[in-house]
């Protein structure tokens, strides 16, 4: 995301259109829903399918959308008909630090199962919604979990195995806001009003697969979905063709890229043909919260299952100024498709418009910023493999996706930093559950960027800042990151797994899909063994009561480590290579410690009782 770095690329690759402004201002035919909301502590959502117009105003021409077409969608239960979500869901206001309860039906036709995954929070994998939490067609699932998140937008969507890109580009998903009205002092510094100074707008790509077999074609018969590759067609909040009416004033924009497959690099312009002139968007919050400052772009590349705010000042245009926003160039390797260089939606200024509490000015600064302290307790490397087409599979370290195959133990409440290597042809959001990680080194070619750069912390550009669950990393580039796995061991059962994987959803229904578990110490050191590069260090006497002294002997000095059942540092220091040497345990806490030892880059591991 950088001022003035789109210019370039407009000459070549923007769809010139020879109607004039004021005409092609008219293009714009259906007015933008914006979903209800559904707040509180006690969540009832039935899921279920719909009759959705995606086109109610004829804006398609190339083929009729302006019909009702079978789709799915969330509702809250006993919603009023008329009232209802055909498409999608309605926005979830959660509450910091509230628990939480849900009771969700599964009323899908056709016998159809699903699950609904918490796109971005932090909660117990049990209730994560991931492959493992299936809610079988005519049941219910009643997750719990206290909102430990801090104020941010996330969303929530289907994660069935080898399933989730069919029922997304069908309709299944919705936003998510976690609120603290009480405690967040940026509240009413910026806009909270809903619906009219602050606006979500979930951004998919679309293809329609028209059942032709009847004449003419009904309602039950028709069926919105995909082909594999990118559709033709862009919607905003589920129609195409859209546009929204906003005041004169400063307006917050919640985007999430709800898309299958395709990357948005979207800027805000009121040139519709071949833009060179960008309104500011301010970024205020990535998908994990607020960021240090307001930080101005032009432009911004929203990879597939992202979330970004932004702040934009209607206020300096005129009544019924349009303002469009355009995808962009981007690279092939983002899987650009037919929309590039098109403008996706319609702002119409209206100065009749007011907001309850409207905002006028920016704010100067956000929240502090830095990185999570604390030492780094392991390093993690994986490989992003494979090539599309048939035949092919994408994976992770050249490994499918196996429910029952955990790939990796963490050890509650401590901070890892992985290491992850893209070493495909194609770019690749990366995303984590449970955790928003910060990157601390990224080398390769960022966003638009054409030239291969590495950058690290704090001087990175805004697409790497900010906490995150999702990453673009382009072809041949490695993104390095560090998160802290808080809260909410389970037991070590792949049942209880969280995901990471790549969110284009075609390549995660194709094994680019590993699960991890967290654990706390007792579960993390009986498991060992299947951590590579790890050996049991041989200690005496144990249990022990003043001193401690190790068998065998290490080629090189290392850092010893102790550590209680929680994984809190005890004690750290420097180690020298000498087995006769004793070690001080007298100011250690009696019980159960777990001692370990780097040298000579391995990893020694023991349990160790005092007394």
């Amino acid at each position: 995301m950088r001022t003035n770095s789109i210019y370039k690329f407009q000459i070549a690759l923007i769809l010139l259109l020879s109607i004039s402004q004021f005409a092609n201002a008219q293009i714009f035919k259906n007015e933008i829903p914006i979903p209800y909301q559904v707040q509180g502590d006690h969540f009832e959502i039935d899921i279920a399918g719909g009759q959705h117009n995606f086109d109610p105003n004829g804006f398609v021409t190339d083929i009729n959308l302006n019909v009702s077409l079978a789709t799915y969608c969330y509702n809250r239960t006993g919603q009023a008909a008329g009232e209802k979500m055909s498409y999608l869901g309605p926005t979830l206001i959660f509450t910091k630090d509230h628990d939480l309860t849900f009771d969700i039906s599964n009323s899908l036709p056709d016998g159809a199962n699903t699950t609904v995954h918490w796109h971005g929070l932090n909660i117990p994998a049990a209730m994560d919604g991931g492959p493992h939490q299936v809610i079988f067609n005519g049941s219910n699932w009643t997750p719990y979990f206290n909102m430990i998140d801090e104020v941010q937008t996330c969303w929530y969507h289907t994660h069935l195995m080898d399933l989730t890109t069919d029922q997304v580009i069908r309709g299944l998903a919705g936003m998510i806001v976690v609120e603290d009205p009480a405690n967040d002092p940026l509240y009413q510094v910026l806009p909270h009003n809903y619906g009219q100074n602050d606006f979500p707008l979930v951004i998919q790509e679309k293809g329609f697969v028209l059942d032709s077999t009847t004449t003419p074609p009904t309602a039950v018969a028709i069926k919105a979905g995909e082909k594999p590759g990118n559709g033709p067609y862009t919607l905003i909040n589920g129609v195409v063709g859209g546009y929204l009416k906003v005041p004169a004033e400063v307006v917050r924009l919640r985007i999430l890229n709800g898309s299958p497959r395709k990357m948005f690099h979207i800027g805000l312009s009121k040139e519709l043909a071949s833009p060179s002139n960008f309104t500011s968007m301010w970024m205020v919050a990535t998908g994990g919260g607020y960021v240090d400052v307001p930080r101005p772009t032009d432009s911004t590349l929203m990879s597939v299952g992202d979330r970004r705010e932004f702040l934009v000042d209607f206020a300096q245009f005129n009544d019924g100024d349009t303002v469009y926003m355009t995808n962009l160039a981007v690279p092939h390797d983002m899987n650009y498709g037919s929309t590039n260089g098109k403008a996706l939606m319609a702002f119409i200024v209206d100065h009749s418009l007011a907001s309850e509490n409207p905002v006028t000015t920016l704010p100067s600064t956000l929240v502090d910023y830095e990185l999570t302290p604390g030492p780094v307790f392991m390093t993690r490397e994986k490989n992003l493999m494979g090539s599309g087409g048939s035949g092919h599979v994408w994976t992770i370290d050249g490994t499918p996706m196996d429910m029952m195959v955990i790939n990796d133990t963490v050890l509650v409440n401590t901070k890892e930093r992985w290491v992850i290597n893209n070493l495909t042809n194609k770019s690749h959001p990366f995303h984590i559950h449970k955790v928003q990680f910060q990157v601390v080194e990224y080398t390769g070619k960022v966003g638009v960027l054409d030239s291969v750069a590495t950058y690290t912390h704090p001087d990175l550009p805004d697409e790497l800042f900010g906490f995150k669950d999702v990453q673009l990393i382009r072809p041949g580039a490695t993104l390095i990151f560090e998160a802290r796995f808080d809260s909410f061991p389970s037991p070590l059962n792949p049942n209880q797994g969280y995901m990471y994987h790549c969110h284009i959803l075609t390549h995660e229904d194709t094994s680019m899909m590993h699960q991890f578990v967290v654990v706390d110490s007792a579960d993390f050191y009986t498991g060992l063994s299947a951590i590579p590069g790890t050996e049991r260090l041989e200690v005496y006497p144990n249990p022990a009561t003043n001193e401690l002294y190790f068998k065998g002997s290490f080629e090189e000095a290392g850092t010893l480590t102790f550590y209680d059942l929680r994984g809190k540092i005890l004690r750290r220091e420097a180690y020298h290579a000498r087995a006769s040497k004793a070690v001080s345990v007298h100011d250690l806490p009696r019980g159960v410690v777990i001692v370990e030892l780097f040298s000579a880059n391995k990893r020694y591991i023991s349990k160790l009782s005092l007394y």
